[in-house]
């Protein structure tokens, strides 16, 4: 069970800031997911057999076949600023 002193520790080695109206919270449901990976560690995985999952040696993929499915014309009725048969967006530099 983790305690306040080692979310503080915790915070500060990831470099985040939790308010201090959250820290319960936050603390309780960290609490909830360690206690779910310690119920993870005790199950017996002993009669697993590694070599069962042979059929994962390949993984079916599709063609790569180049497509265009959309045209200009699609994607631009999907903006209300376009200029010159493009996007129009705000200056962002000035």
């Amino acid at each position: 069970m983790l305690s306040d002193a080692d979310l503080e520790k915790i915070c500060r080695l990831s470099k985040i800031k939790i308010a201090d109206s959250e820290r319960d919270a936050f603390l309780t449901k960290l609490n909830q997911v360690f206690n779910w990976i310690e119920q993870i560690s005790k199950i017996d995985v002993s009669g697993v057999n590694l070599d069962d999952a042979d059929d994962m040696t390949s993984t079916p993929e599709r063609p790569d076949v180049p497509n265009m499915p959309n045209s200009r014309t699609e994607l631009l009725s999907n903006t209300p600023h376009q200029k010159f048969d493009m996007f129009s967006v705000p200056k962002v530099v000035e």
